[in-house]
């Protein structure tokens, strides 16, 4: 029992040594990180969310799921002034119940109510306030209670994508000649070589490529570039499960350069291990949809300009919310 006793010291001594190294690792690492914190008590925060789920979820499980809305910016850097409209708006929802993760586009032509100028195009929230009145816009509209939001701009997915080595997606041959035809724009950004893709099917992007096939609205829709833009963030997710515990280390430096936050990460360690854990499981359950649907939501021209115009606002709360909380 004295030797076991011993045992289990120099265990618990070693856990608590560890836990003050990793915590002095993450602090050092999150001096990289471009923090920007919101007046919560401005968001239009739904406090009557948990009464919708409470029949499916206990009060402890409804606390685990953690929703983040990440903005994509038109804007050219992070320092830019916020005239950049929110290209990209994706809420990403980690559910420990039933270990899956989300992606929830929202999109960008949505007519809805935006505090001080009336009813436009979601998107324009962000360029008018940027993440606190964008956030906002969502939560009254949707009925929500989002407070956390990561931003990046076009630049910074480039460098992320090039400095993890390029990304894996399927796309048509429609879809490379537009990537082939249009990413000048995107090297002209980088300043990096231009590249053309050869073939289609399975093909391998670099960042350019991938930024440009992600605002692709020529061939398909909207709804389809929003469903390209989840396909590459799904395909940047597979990318980095692959890697080892150090090459990723060694790429935190650049991924939190890259990214605007008010997340405070070392909240989120706990999630964060029990995705490593499950990596295979979460990555095997990702949902992807838009919300509002098609079933509520249709295209109209308002003064001549497009609009997706939803028809049943309590039906597009209550898409929203079974996809984040109930499955």
């Amino acid at each position: 029992m004295k030797k076991i006793s011993i045992v289990l010291s120099i265990i618990i001594a070693i856990a608590i040594l560890l836990g003050i190294l990793f915590g002095k690792f993450v602090s050092s690492k999150l001096s990289n990180l471009n923090k920007k914190e919101l007046d919560e008590t401005d968001l239009s925060v739904n406090k009557e969310v948990y009464s919708l789920v409470s029949d499916h979820l206990t009060k402890s499980e409804y606390k685990d799921v953690k929703n983040v809305v990440l903005f994509g910016s038109d804007s050219e850097s992070i320092g830019d002034p916020p005239q950049g409209r929110s290209d990209t708006i994706i809420i990403i929802s980690i559910n420990p119940k039933f270990k899956s993760l989300k992606m929830i586009s929202i999109p960008r032509d949505t007519y809805v109510e935006i505090e001080g100028h009336g009813k436009n195009k979601i998107n324009h929230a962000y360029a008018w306030g940027q993440e606190q009145l964008a956030i906002k816009t969502i939560n009254y509209n949707f009925g929500l209670n989002l407070t956390e939001y990561i931003s990046i701009d076009f630049s910074g997915l480039i460098h992320i994508i090039n400095d993890i080595g390029g990304i894996e997606l399927q796309i048509s041959k429609a879809e490379m000649d537009f990537i082939n035809m249009e990413s000048k724009i995107a090297y002209n950004a980088s300043g990096n070589t231009p590249k053309k893709i050869t073939s289609y099917g399975t093909v391998k992007l670099d960042g350019e490529q991938a930024l440009t096939h992600s605002r692709n609205r020529t061939v398909g829709d909207d709804f389809a570039r929003a469903e390209r833009q989840r396909e590459v963030l799904q395909a940047i997710m597979n990318k980095i499960s692959k890697m080892d515990i150090g090459e990723i280390m060694s790429m935190l430096d650049m991924f939190l350069k890259e990214v605007t936050t008010n997340i405070n990460v070392t909240e989120y360690i706990g999630t964060i291990t029990e995705i490593l854990l499950n990596k295979n499981t979460y990555l095997n359950n990702v949902i992807s949809a838009q919300v509002p649907s098609k079933d509520i939501a249709k295209g109209e021209y308002i003064n001549g300009i497009y609009y997706f115009v939803p028809s049943d606002k309590e039906k597009m709360k209550e898409e929203i919310i079974e996809y984040l909380y109930l499955n």
